[in-house]
């Protein structure tokens, strides 16, 4: 039993700690897994929370923010991104200064 228990939890604790997210100019990077996904900052259209249950790269099952981007073809769907900052405010804040066209759902300027 601790052969298989031990991989599972050590994947799993891995998928936490590689999971953050980052500002690097005007990108937003995504890191899963410590591989990074690198999204255009200026494509973002709005920002919202919610509590879809999407897979994503989000740790949190409360406390996520959906991002929907203006170009389909950034994602590859319809679907938008779901993560989960530990610093929401602060880290929207950051995105609306480099792109003010953001849309801001449920958050005060």
């Amino acid at each position: 039993m601790l052969l298989i228990t031990t991989p599972l939890l050590i994947f799993v604790l891995i998928g936490f700690i590689g999971t953050y997210y980052r500002i690097d100019g005007d990108k937003l990077a995504v890191y899963q897994f410590f591989r990074p996904t690198a999204y255009p900052i200026d494509k973002i259209s709005e920002i919202s929370p919610t509590k879809t249950i999407l897979t994503s790269p989000a740790n949190s099952l409360t406390h996520r923010i959906a991002i929907r981007f203006s170009d389909r073809k950034v994602l590859k769907s319809s679907i938008p991104l779901v993560i989960s900052p530990s610093r929401q405010a602060e880290f929207i804040r950051q995105l609306s200064a480099i792109n003010p066209k953001i849309k801001r759902i449920f958050y005060p300027e």
